[in-house]
C-alpha cells in the first residue's frame, strides 16, 4: 500500500474514546484541533482544522473496515472522482476533505441535480469497475456535489464485495421517472427521504429471502 502507516495523529487517535449509549455507539470526545463533520453506520468523520484533510475513525465492531476501504481506494488512486489516500492504519483513514453537498442534502436544500451530475457518477463507477472494484452500496449519503459543480465519491469500503448491487440503478431510474416532474417538490423533507430508504432497504431484504 503507498499510503504511509506511521502517522502524526497518533496523540489524537489515543484520545477518541466511543460509548454504547441505548444500543448506538457514541463519541465521548472530540480532539481540540479536530471539528466533526459525518457519522455513518461503521465510522465517524472529522475534519483536521488547519489541513484539508479528513480523518475517518471506524469504531468497534467495524475497525477491520478500515484496511478494507483503504485496499479500494488504493486501486481507485489516480480517478478524480475520489478522494486521494494518504494514510491508513488500524481503524482510520486520512484523505482529501471535500467541500460539498451530499445528493441527499441538495434534494433537502433544493440545490439542483442535473443529467450532468448523474453522468458524472456513472462515470466514476464506470473507471472504478475497470480499476478493478465492484461498486456498491451507492446512495444519496455518499455522493457529493462541490462548490464547482464536481462530483466526488466517498465511503467505498464495500466496493470490493462480490455480489451484485443494483442500488445506484434504481436511483437513477427513480431520477429519471420523477426528479424535475410537477409533482416533484423543489425541496425534498428529510424525514420523508429516511422513509423512502427505510421502505427501499425493507424491500430489498424480502427479496433477497425469496
Amino acid at each position: 500500500m503507498n499510503a504511509e502507516t506511521s502517522t502524526i495523529y497518533r496523540d489524537e487517535l489515543a484520545n477518541i474514546v466511543f460509548v454504547k449509549q441505548g444500543g448506538k455507539i457514541a463519541l465521548k470526545n472530540t480532539p481540540a484541533n479536530w471539528e466533526l463533520i459525518g457519522k455513518g453506520r461503521s465510522a465517524y468523520v472529522f475534519k483536521i482544522i488547519g489541513e484539508q484533510r479528513a480523518i475517518k475513525v471506524f469504531y468497534p465492531p467495524f475497525e477491520h473496515l478500515a484496511m478494507e476501504e483503504a485496499r479500494n481506494y488504493e486501486k481507485a488512486a489516480g480517478i478524480s472522482f475520489f478522494p486521494r489516500l494518504y494514510e491508513a492504519g488500524e481503524g482510520y483513514l486520512v484523505m482529501d476533505f471535500i467541500r460539498g453537498k451530499t445528493f441527499f442534502d441538495c434534494l433537502a436544500e433544493g440545490v439542483a441535480i442535473t443529467r450532468d451530475h448523474v453522468a458524472q457518477v456513472d462515470k466514476a463507477l464506470e473507471l472504478a469497475r475497470r480499476a478493478g472494484l465492484n461498486p456498491s452500496d451507492i446512495h444519496l449519503h455518499n455522493l457529493l456535489l462541490t462548490e464547482t459543480g464536481a462530483v466526488r465519491l466517498i465511503d467505498i469500503a464495500r466496493f470490493s464485495q462480490k455480489k451484485q448491487c443494483t442500488q445506484w440503478q434504481d436511483l437513477k431510474r427513480g431520477y429519471e421517472r420523477h426528479y424535475g416532474q410537477y409533482y416533484f417538490p423543489k425541496r425534498v423533507p428529510k424525514w420523508l427521504m429516511r422513509i423512502v430508504a427505510y421502505f427501499y432497504q425493507l424491500r430489498k431484504r424480502l427479496n433477497s429471502k425469496q
